[in-house]
């Protein structure tokens, strides 16, 4: 997303997550969680746990896996979170 500018739960390609999980080798995708701007992990967590979809995702006792990613640098930071289901 920094790199493309761009900032969307879909690829610029038309990838969705779950294509981008799906090829780095992991077979369970299930939810994503993305957010921009925010300066600290608190500060982005808070972020997504006052958004009912994001909460709702962190909350999800059905979701088994976990990928967090944060890029820095103008625009951003951006965050990421990716869970799965297994």
């Amino acid at each position: 997303m920094a790199a493309r500018h761009y900032f969307s739960h879909d690829s610029l390609d038309g990838r969705s997550p779950w294509d981008r999980i799906r090829a780095t080798g992991y077979a369970y995708p299930a939810a994503e969680n993305i957010a921009r701007g925010q300066n600290s992990p608190a500060e982005v967590v808070d972020a997504w746990l006052h958004s009912p979809g994001h909460r709702a995702n962190i909350m999800n006792c059905d979701l088994k896996a976990i990928g967090v990613g944060v890029r820095l640098g103008p625009g951003g930071p951006w965050w990421t979170q990716n869970f799965g289901s297994r």
